[in-house]
């Protein structure tokens, strides 16, 4: 037995609960939870908006996370037991079709990994009842069952409660500027939304040499981080329009690369809109199943060349990628402290998800 922050009811709060976990099955670790981050997607997960993550109760979210391995299932080749990991919500087999053409993040596998009904079942039950995981982990559980594959062991120098938020905040943010597009030294990059995932995308285009990293938000407290985190300007989306703004800092064609993270359809065409010719517009923000993006003017999209494009959690390669993210950081050349506004016990994650509903502060932490 464990305990886990289970919602029971579709729509119901989440409940700190005692639940059962099965053993490791073949190619599963065991992890025992150290930290978890709380992240927009997560309440989308519990609460709706997103038709293709919504979880069917009793369900654990939760897909920010690290901890230690204490069992591993048969013919699990790495990690060992003993070994920190960050979880991640990806799994990559390196030989389907999207793998073999760069595309990573879009495996296939991880397709498979996603769906619980697939494998070897969920990982925690509730009186017998399955309980429903957040893709292939659901990290708000004191411990739970993973794919080897998602458990990606990193240097035990990490302190586990900063490496969680690698997982998804770090890995999104920094992965899209690195390996979504390439961001030249002197182009200009506009980044609206500024919370976990975008004061990450704020860092790493600063790091690449931008000429100029605007920080477009309507919270002063987000902008306040983004400045410490290397933007160059910021834009308080309240009072002004967007892409004016942006272009008072660039000059008349715009940023050649927009980011945005927000998942608001009125920010993504802000995104568009503020592209030089040429430009490139990233969405990362999960926006509900049921949106469209409105554009005005489809033509300036053509004889523009401007170029819309999406990216799932930095696009990148985990194995690859979250080593990289650790040793920057212990490198002393990414940001991490600065990310967490608050640490809870799981016990008050109602509680953290009323604060990111109302958008205070950055980033909350689970410890255990």
């Amino acid at each position: 037995m464990t305990k886990a922050a289970v919602q029971l009811k579709a729509d119901g709060p989440v409940e700190f609960i005692e639940v059962d976990v099965r053993p490791p099955g073949p190619g599963e670790v065991r992890v025992r939870m150290a930290a978890a981050g709380l992240c927009h997607t997560d309440v989308q997960a519990l609460y709706g908006g997103v038709a293709s993550m919504t979880m069917p109760p009793p369900a654990v979210a939760g897909h920010e996370g690290a901890g230690v391995v204490t069992e591993v299932g048969p013919g699990v080749l790495g990690p060992a037991v003993g070994d920190h990991v960050i979880l991640s919500a990806l799994g990559h087999d390196g030989t389907c079709e999207f793998c073999t053409d760069d595309h990573p993040s879009l495996c296939l596998r991880s397709l498979q990994l996603a769906d619980p009904r697939t494998g070897n079942g969920p990982a925690l039950s509730v009186d017998g009842t399955p309980v429903t995981p957040f893709g292939p982990l659901g990290t708000f559980t004191e411990e739970t069952i993973v794919p080897a594959e998602c458990a990606i062991a990193i240097d035990k120098a990490m302190p586990l409660d900063l490496a969680c938020l690698i997982g998804c905040a770090v890995s999104t943010g920094v992965g899209a500027v690195r390996n979504r597009v390439t961001v030249r030294p002197g182009d200009h990059v506009a980044v609206l939304g500024c919370g976990g995932v975008g004061l990450n995308i704020v860092q790493a285009a600063r790091r690449a040499g931008a000429g100029s990293v605007i920080a477009v938000d309507v919270s002063e407290e987000k902008l306040a981080a983004a400045t410490a985190f290397g933007a160059t300007h910021v834009i308080d989306a309240r009072h002004v329009q967007v892409p004016d703004a942006v272009r008072a800092v660039t000059g008349p064609f715009g940023a050649h690369f927009t980011f945005e993270s927000t998942g608001l359809t009125d920010c993504m065409v802000q995104a568009v809109s503020a592209i030089r010719p040429g430009g490139t517009a990233v969405l990362l923000g999960m926006a509900p199943s049921s949106s469209a993006l409105a554009l005005d003017n489809i033509a300036d999209i053509i004889l523009q060349e401007k170029v819309i494009t999406g990216s799932l959690m930095g696009s990148g390669y985990s194995a690859r990628d979250f080593p990289v993210l650790v040793r920057e950081y212990l490198e002393g050349t990414l940001k991490l402290d600065e990310l967490i506004t608050r640490r809870r016990p799981l016990a008050e994650i109602n509680e953290a998800i009323a604060d990111l509903k109302s958008g205070t502060g950055l980033r909350t932490v689970f410890t255990f």
